[in-house]
């Protein structure tokens, strides 16, 4: 049943021909303009405030293991304290 609605399917692609449409001059002479589209620019400018935004979450991710690091010796200290006089 399948097979037959896939053959049906292929003999319709096979007799169908496809539209008329060139779009290659259009397309060549947007390039050879130079210009961009808005698109593009829009594009352009979330690229570099994502990035932008990417370095100072890696600052902020640095500086807070840092942050930890240097307190986590401290509480590791208390508790190695409390741990002695406990026993």
């Amino acid at each position: 049943m399948k097979t037959l609605k896939l053959h049906n399917l292929v003999n319709a692609a096979r007799q169908d021909t496809a539209p008329a449409v060139d779009v290659a001059d259009a397309v060549l002479t947007q390039l050879a303009r130079g210009r961009r589209s808005r698109a593009a620019a829009t594009d352009r400018f979330l690229v570099w405030a994502s990035m932008a935004s990417t370095a100072v979450a890696a600052g902020i991710v640095l500086a807070a293991l840092w942050v930890w690091q240097h307190n986590a010796d401290s509480v590791n200290e208390l508790i190695n304290m409390v741990a002695w006089a406990a026993q």
